[in-house]
């Protein structure tokens, strides 16, 4: 009875200690879950917010009326002192990074227009702050996302909100952060002079790990803007701006907007008068910037209900690059609202200067509004003008008052701004007498070869000019492409509507003319190493900096011979000052451009060659030295070629490696089913072809899979390849198992027979014939090679290229050329053992034979057969093999005579090929066996 009390008694105490630590293990978890994902509840808000906002108990009715847009963008400066932060660069780092605000929720309270507010700011770093603000996801950008929540007073516009969020330290500790953000000016409805403001700041010590500098907040609200400046001041057409025909600009369709034809970010080319050299009165924000602008971003970041109106951010830079998570620099930029005039077919902007940006964001804010900008879409193009967009920014102010600049044009070349469709745009041809005088007409060739030069409608014509070469030799590279065949805008490269009534009816009809000839139309940008440049190239006040490029912009117009692939133009360039361009009327067009194509049904390497000449005197200021370039062709037909052949190359692989397991199966069934053969396998040759399937899993060699950029663009628009790659993976994957499971049975089967000291004797001797002569092999593929490449390893022993091209290239083909000899050791192994035994299936042996030489055929029928497009090989890769026309037929009949070698010996002896008094002094080697080769 005792026994059972007592029993009873401890089973109950147990339990409570149980259910105690249970209960303490439940809280202690929460605590940490607490502590490490806390919320914005364990604040006290009314500590550090009840000052600006007094709190106030929420109401379960949500407010359907938003502080914020769902997503308002901004910009915010400081917290260079967050965790995680990486040590400061050798360059400048642009001082503004971009943020968004997410409202989630908003709820009334018993206060009158005091609203409770839930949401969460996320801190985006530009590309040029990688990782300067980390969160737990470890965004390659840099991100941090606090949640917040506070009370908001449509009263006096204030919002106070407590937050948290989490970042690593440099030891990879989480760290739990607190702050405290607060935002000004926040109404229901807003104008160009509204700016919402505000900061925020680290509730932590100063001396705490997870403690960062205050950060200031600027953003642009969205919600109900109303645009009073640009309704009042431009209800009649845009005051003081440039008188131009509306016929001359292009109208928009109902279907199409301003919001929908200046979608994003769109940069433009400043040119100014030719006074502005001398002129302090050109640059829009004066001296202060210490740069005369070059480049005009107009960034689209709201647009009114009927998309007729916007609002925008106006920068100017003196750089052309912007990275999509770049933020503008409020110094240089202006806050502005448009609208669309249908009068005068183009869009009327007033900006407004942002004053103090950078002294500290939440001190931002908005005046002097004289700053006026008008956009077009020119309806008529030539060769003094292929802008598709066109605009001037003007200053209301007059002359003499402060901050006055004069009038400057702006206008999209070809590397800046975006992609526009526009209907009914026209060419119009002013320099074809010139045309004339410069390119006389050629001896026609006969009618049968017309038609094997690309045509003018086809999309051939574009291409990149990857080398040109001046007096000095090479100095720079460009790109070419045709801006109208006829008069009409081309198709495809700047991706403009021609009118309907002169549009080709297909892509590959020829001209009307019975000549052949084709009016053409081109824009050429070419970059060329300011110090290589010669007198007439040269730009005023240059530098000649070996590092710095020039950029030369030629718009020409000519005649193409559809009959011989030739193109004759007469071109002019844009004049430019260091590197401001001036106006579009100062120019040179004493230029002479010639082109010729090769035919379509040339070899592959074929390239595009042409020449750039100045017909000035060498006296002349502006004459320069000819200019020599050459491209790659890029025929549409050559492309879809080259799509097919990669198909048909994927399905050889998968079915090469599909063959390769059935022949490795039957070998696995060959040794199970003969006892006695397995031991008979040189291991060494296993080994190579285990390694032949592994290697390509481990490193993801481009033998098997192409992971240049330039071609990937090409090939990897469909999901059909990445579904091959898969299936590719996975057969090599098997292929290599089953590769391993048959060294593995050898391996086995040689250690457990009774002859196995004879054997490994052969195997150790067949080593020592193998490795000399893989080294020795490999000594002089190396040597033939950089010799090869002796002019390029001169100039690059150092670089990356040596290291991936010459070393690493040459490793990998010769390790092919080592697979593709796979029987090589066996037929040492088999003339050391001297062994009659059909130690390898004739399937196997002749299957893998095959499946390694199947390759170099099809290499011999690719040359012959396709126009390649970057050796985008991806079955026969020459980077993991030697392939040539020589290599091919050398490696087929080497891989057919050891076929047959091990044919012979596994029914004549592993030694019938050598004198008979050879194979009796091997013979009588195997009867004196000493302590030299001892053998576990």
């Amino acid at each position: 009875m005792s026994m059972a009390v007592d029993c009873s008694i401890f089973c109950r105490t147990k339990l409570c200690f149980i259910n105690a630590f249970f209960f303490l293990f439940i809280i202690s978890s929460f605590t940490c879950l607490h502590v490490v994902f806390g919320t914005a509840n364990e604040f006290d808000y009314g500590l550090h917010c009840n000052s600006i906002v007094h709190e106030s108990k929420p109401a379960d009715e949500e407010f359907n009326i938003m502080p914020f847009s769902g997503r308002q963008y901004g910009y915010f400066s400081g917290g260079d002192k967050v965790p995680n932060n990486p040590p400061s660069r050798s360059y400048s780092a642009p001082k503004s990074k971009r943020l968004r605000f997410k409202t989630h929720h908003v709820f009334t309270t018993e206060a009158d227009d005091v609203f409770m507010v839930e949401g969460n700011l996320i801190f985006r770093t530009s590309s040029y702050y990688e990782r300067s603000i980390s969160s737990g996801s470890s965004d390659v950008r840099g991100t941090l996302d606090f949640d917040f929540r506070g009370f908001w007073s449509r009263t006096t516009g204030k919002l106070c909100m407590v937050g948290s969020s989490h970042a690593y330290s440099k030891e990879g500790k989480l760290l739990h952060l607190a702050a405290v953000l607060k935002i000004n000016n926040l109404q229901t409805s807003s104008n160009i002079s509204t700016l919402v403001t505000g900061t925020m700041d680290s509730l932590s010590s100063a001396n705490d790990p997870t403690h960062f500098e205050q950060i200031s907040l600027l953003m642009f609200p969205e919600v109900n803007y109303a645009y009073t400046m640009i309704s009042n001041q431009f209800s009649e057409g845009c005051p003081r701006g440039t008188d131009v025909q509306p016929m001359s600009s292009l109208r928009l369709s109902q279907t199409r907007t301003i919001c929908d034809m200046l979608g994003g970010s769109n940069a433009f080319k400043l040119e100014y008068t030719g006074s502005c050299n001398f002129s302090k009165s050109c640059n829009p924000f004066g001296d202060g910037i210490g740069y005369l602008p070059s480049v005009v971003s107009l960034r689209i970041f709201q647009c009114s209900n009927d998309r007729q109106s916007l609002r925008l951010l106006i920068e100017f830079r003196n750089d052309s690059y912007q990275g999509y998570y770049s933020s503008p620099n409020l110094n240089t930029s202006l806050i502005g609202e448009g609208s669309w005039d249908a009068k005068s077919n183009r869009l009327c902007i007033i900006a407004c200067r942002i004053y103090d940006g950078w002294s500290s964001l939440e001190k931002s804010h908005v005046g002097d509004c004289t700053t006026r900008l008008s956009l077009r879409f020119q309806a008529i193009l030539s060769i003094r003008n292929t802008s598709t967009i066109v605009g001037e920014i003007w200053s209301e102010k007059p002359r003499n008052e402060g901050g006055f600049f004069d009038r400057v044009e702006f206008r999209n070349t070809g590397r800046y701004g975006g992609r526009i469709q526009l209907q009914g745009l026209k060419y119009v041809y002013t320099e074809m007498a010139e045309v004339k005088k410069s390119c006389p007409k050629k001896n026609p060739k006969t009618k049968s070869s017309r038609g094997h030069y690309p045509d003018g409608y086809s999309g051939n014509l574009g291409f990149r000019m990857s080398i040109i070469k001046g007096s000095k030799g090479r100095i720079g590279w460009g790109s070419s492409v045709p801006l109208a065949v006829g008069d009409q805008q081309d198709q495809r490269f700047p991706s403009l509507i021609p009118s309907s009534s002169s549009k080709p009816k297909s892509s590959g009809v020829e001209s009307d003319s019975s000549s052949g000839l084709l009016n053409i139309s081109y824009k050429m940008s070419i970059m060329l190493r300011s110090s290589e440049l010669d007198g007439g190239l040269h730009t005023v006040n240059e530098s000649s900096n070996e590092y710095l490029k020039t950029e030369i912009r030629i718009s020409a117009e000519g005649v193409y011979d559809t009959a011989t692939g030739s193109l004759c133009m007469v071109g002019c360039r844009h004049l430019r000052s260091g590197d401001k361009t001036f106006s579009s009327h100062s120019m040179d067009c004493k230029i002479l451009v010639k082109i010729n194509f090769p035919p379509l049904n040339s070899d592959r390497r074929s390239k595009i060659k042409g020449s750039i000449e100045s017909t000035r005197e060498e006296i002349d200021p502006l004459s320069f030295k000819p200019l020599q370039f050459s491209g790659r062709a890029y025929y549409r037909s050559w492309v879809t070629e080259s799509i097919s052949r990669m198909d048909l190359e994927m399905d050889m692989l998968v079915i090469s490696n599909s063959l390769a397991i059935i022949f490795v199966a039957f070998q696995i069934l060959h040794v199970r089913k003969h006892r006695g053969i397995g031991p008979l396998v040189s291991l060494l040759m296993l080994v190579i072809l285990a390694l032949g399937h592994l290697i390509p899993l481990v490193l993801n060699l481009e033998a098997m899979f192409i992971q240049d950029s330039k071609r990937s663009v090409l090939i990897r628009g469909g999901r059909w390849l990445e579904m091959n790659e898969v299936i590719i993976r996975v057969v090599t994957m098997v292929a290599f198992l089953l590769q391993v499971r048959l060294l593995m049975l050898s391996w086995t089967a040689r250690c457990s027979t009774e002859k196995k000291k004879t054997l490994w004797i052969a195997e150790k001797r067949g080593l020592y014939v193998c490795v000399p002569v893989y080294v020795i092999g490999a000594i002089i593929a190396f040597s033939v090679k950089s010799r090869q490449n002796g002019h390029r390893t001169v100039r690059a022993r150092h670089s990356w290229y040596y290291i991936n091209k010459i070393i690493l290239g040459n490793s990998r083909a010769y390790a092919g050329l080592i697979l593709d000899a796979f029987l090589f050791p066996q037929i040492i192994f088999n003339m050391f053992h001297n062994s009659r035994e059909l130690a390898l299936s004739r399937l196997f042996y002749i299957g893998i034979t095959l499946v390694r030489l199947i390759p170099h055929g099809y290499d011999l029928y690719r040359a012959n057969k396709y126009a390649d497009i970057d050796d985008s090989y991806m079955y026969g890769v020459h980077g993991a093999d030697y392939y040539s026309t020589a290599w091919d037929f050398i490696i087929i009949v080497l891989g057919i005579f050891f076929a047959v070698i091990i044919h012979y010996q596994q029914r004549l002896g592993g030694q019938y090929f050598l004198p008979k008094r050879f194979q009796e002094s091997v013979i009588d080697e195997e009867f004196q066996i000493d302590e030299e080769f001892p053998v576990d």
